[in-house]
């Protein structure tokens, strides 16, 4: 593991409060792992066969879930659940190599579209499946359904309460909407909180690509129990800290902040970004900046730790002059910022204003294309980040209005975690 961190400015003056954003960039260790040495997954897809996934909906799920059983290890634990207003355990976790992959796919072939949408009592099935799973193994339920709970449970609070409650047991959770008609507020409460991720699979085909980077994800993971620490070394000054991005969970302390960050896939390079209030400084001086990450190398079977320090100096008014700004940091942060612009242009979809959300949707883009021709300095990684940004921001000003809404979430929920789109790999 790497890490590099980037201040957004090297000097301030004194007399003034400044707010500053910051870059901690961590690059994953590549792994080279084999089936037989990489650390073992527990899965759990749980399906929703419902009548509305019918016309072909259904057949595709289970075909790419067949697919899939074959990239697992024979030390991988696996589990397939169904559900409608009732449930079915076609498969009750175990381990892969105990398992027939062609009795899997057979009966998975039985699966037939009925009944009406009980989204708590799959996953709650599905949950429980994953409890059973060993102690310290990495566990994921994956939620696929095409429509609204219209049966138990079909509060998306409630339904998120759920996810959370099962992280406390290490079971995350990711969802994926199929077609145009999905509840997406639940799906994405079900996913955030259960510290997964969400793809819309508007489109039939999408649902294999969605499918196969959530399996990617978590084959390749490279780095987990991921934290950042960040701090002022001189504790005194008046100093706040506040995470951009997607986090786990936060932990303020004296002139600091520890946050807890979601895994990292192998050879991935990723940038977490923070803002920093600092009060006035009276005097020159210079300050430090240290942050320091801490993760488990899935390779090593090791936990890891890499930290640094950047300077900032504080300067008198009368030989102060505004320093350039360090244009990654600043592209990093407007990135993220994404984020809450998609998310507003979504609500604005769901309560069927479209126009406003392409209004939304187009100065973003806007912002991201000045950005793109201004700066010239900006890394690789960046500069195609901001340019797949805009690209993606093009595609969702021509979508269609019924699926609009499942798009741009989508799209926000993924800017949020820094993850690129997974049809476009």
């Amino acid at each position: 593991m790497k890490q590099n961190t980037k201040i957004e400015v090297s000097r301030i003056k004194t007399g003034e409060p400044s707010k500053l954003g910051l870059v901690v960039e961590v690059t994953a260790p590549e792994i080279k792992a084999s089936l037989d040495t990489r650390q073992p997954q527990a899965i759990v897809f749980v399906v929703d066969r419902s009548g509305s996934m019918g016309d072909g909906r259904l057949d595709l799920v289970k075909n790419s879930i067949g697919e899939l059983v074959g990239q697992l290890a024979p030390t991988d634990f696996l589990s397939i659940v169904s559900f409608d207003t009732e449930i079915e355990v076609h498969l009750p976790i175990q381990p892969v190599g105990i398992s027939d992959a062609q009795k899997i796919r057979r009966d998975l072939a039985t699966l037939e579209p009925r009944g009406a949408t009980n989204i708590e009592l799959g996953y709650a099935a599905g949950l429980n499946e994953a409890s059973r799973a060993p102690e310290g193994m990495n566990r994921t339920v994956i939620l696929l359904s095409d429509g609204h709970a219209n049966d138990g449970v079909q509060d998306p609070t409630q339904l998120g309460q759920l996810a959370a409650y099962a992280t406390e047991h290490l079971v995350k959770t990711s969802t994926i909407g199929i077609g145009s008609a999905f509840d997406e507020k639940i799906l994405v409460s079900i996913a955030d909180s259960g510290q997964g991720n969400h793809f819309a699979a508007v489109e039939l085909p999408e649902a294999i690509a969605g499918l196969q980077d959530e399996i990617d994800g978590l084959l390749q993971c490279s780095l987990t129990d991921l934290t950042c620490r960040i701090e002022l070394v001189t504790p005194d000054r008046k100093v706040w800290f506040n995470a951009l991005g997607y986090i786990k969970s936060q932990k303020g302390h004296l002139g600091g902040l520890t946050v807890k960050l979601s895994d990292m896939a192998s050879g991935e390079v990723r940038g977490f970004a923070f803002l920093m209030d600092l009060a006035a400084v009276a005097s020159p001086e210079t300050l430090e900046i240290r942050t320091t990450v801490t993760a488990t190398n899935l390779q090593l079977g090791k936990t890891v730790e890499e930290a640094s320090q950047v300077p900032l100096e504080v300067v008198g008014a009368a030989g102060f002059t505004q320093p350039a700004r360090d244009e990654d940091v600043v592209a990093e942060i407007l990135a993220y910022r994404l984020t809450d612009i998609k998310q507003q242009a979504a609500e604005a979809a769901m309560r069927g204003d479209f126009d406003l959300a392409k209004d939304l949707i187009r100065r973003a883009q806007g912002d991201t294309k000045h950005m793109i021709d201004s700066m010239k300095n900006l890394s690789p990684r960046l500069k195609t980040r901001l340019m797949s940004e805009h690209e993606e921001l093009g595609d969702l000003l021509r979508e269609e209005e019924a699926s609009m809404s499942k798009r741009v979430v989508e799209s926000s929920f993924r800017s949020h975690r820094s993850k690129m789109d997974p049809r476009k790999k």
